[in-house]
């Protein structure tokens, strides 16, 4: 793998040589995503688990410089910069204080659904429902920190969707892998819904099964 600065070095060569016509636009442009495709693949087989937002000053800064990097050095839009930079000032903003516990002036009666939860919830996640293939890791404690991590990122997406990991072994040469996987969904449709959105938010997200 190249250092940065030998990727952006060669981005900007490219660049020049398109100005000077040394490169026709068809071969700039088929280089340039070359390049990006394999910093950012379209479609990864492997999902690493996004980075846990800076919770100090300093921690803060660097990462608004390493943004700020990308961005002169054309590996990321302004758009995407600035929706970066919101989300760190996001994560270093305190969070509002909780209100006081509310106090009930008499006992709730229990409601009834209640008892039948679980049962709903186990026959919600019948084998072979409709579901959305999140990521792949290498290990069961893995992806169960994979799954805590990526809800909490889509929680308006995800909503109320359960995990279901799934152990696939690959055969020799490739090993085991655990496919983390969201559901149950009500049609594939619901699915390609879901993995539409993820995929603007650069989550990987391909529509799946139960089990």
């Amino acid at each position: 793998m190249p250092a940065t600065d030998q990727i952006v070095g060669r981005l900007k060569a490219i660049g020049r040589a398109l100005e000077m016509r040394a490169l026709t636009v068809a071969q700039h442009a088929s280089e340039r995503a070359m390049i990006l495709d394999a910093l950012l693949p379209a479609a990864p087989v492997v999902v690493a688990n996004p980075a846990a937002p800076p919770t100090e000053m300093m921690a803060a800064a660097d990462a608004v410089r390493r943004i700020e990097y990308l961005r002169d050095g054309g590996l990321v839009s302004g758009e995407e910069y600035m929706r970066e930079r919101k989300a760190i000032e996001v994560a270093m903003t305190p969070p509002a204080p909780e209100p006081p516990p509310m106090v009930e002036e008499k006992p709730a009666a229990p409601a009834a659904p209640v008892a039948a939860a679980p049962a709903a919830k186990g026959a919600a996640m019948a084998k072979g429902s409709a579901a959305v293939h999140l990521a792949s890791y290498r290990s069961r404690q893995q992806a169960e920190r994979g799954w805590q991590q990526i809800q909490k990122a889509h929680q308006a997406i995800l909503g109320k969707l359960q995990s279901d990991i799934v152990e696939v072994n690959l055969g020799a040469g490739k090993g085991t892998y655990y496919r983390l996987k969201a559901g149950p969904l009500a049609s594939k449709d619901a699915a390609a819904d879901i993995c539409r959105q993820l995929k603007q938010r650069r989550q990987y997200c391909e529509p799946a099964a139960e089990g």
